[in-house]
């Protein structure tokens, strides 16, 4: 992973990407709490297609950080997922260790997660 995340194309639309998405997530412990999104079928005054994103807020209940006060924290993690065509989709998930890291170690952990389910798709 990167410092900015970790990305990788997949070719199908935007509508099948999330539920595979989600499922690749899910396999390596990470559950969806947020999704925010945007579909545009408009056409910029160009003439090309706005294309659509979606941005997953995923955590892994099993890998979690102690917070200063000594309790477990989650560990949030964004998963974005932007249109580059009608059958392409780039899937980022940004890496959460520079936010992390300075709290706790364990941040490697949820980074070593995070790239295991973006390489699995």
């Amino acid at each position: 992973m990167s410092t900015n995340g970790i990305s990788t194309m997949i070719h199908m639309t935007l509508a099948r990407a999330v539920p595979y998405v989600t499922g690749a997530l899910a396999a390596h412990g990470f559950d969806v709490v947020q999704s925010i999104g945007m579909r545009s079928q408009k056409r910029a005054e160009d003439g090309f297609r706005i294309f659509g994103f979606r941005v997953l807020g995923v955590s892994n209940r099993d890998i979690v950080f102690q917070g200063a006060n000594g309790t477990a924290n989650a560990i949030w993690c964004n998963v974005f997922l932007s249109e580059h065509s009608e059958n392409a989709v780039k899937v980022m998930a940004v890496d959460p260790l520079p936010s992390v890291a300075a709290a706790d170690p364990s941040a490697m952990n949820i980074r070593l997660a995070l790239s295991k389910a973006i390489l699995s798709l």
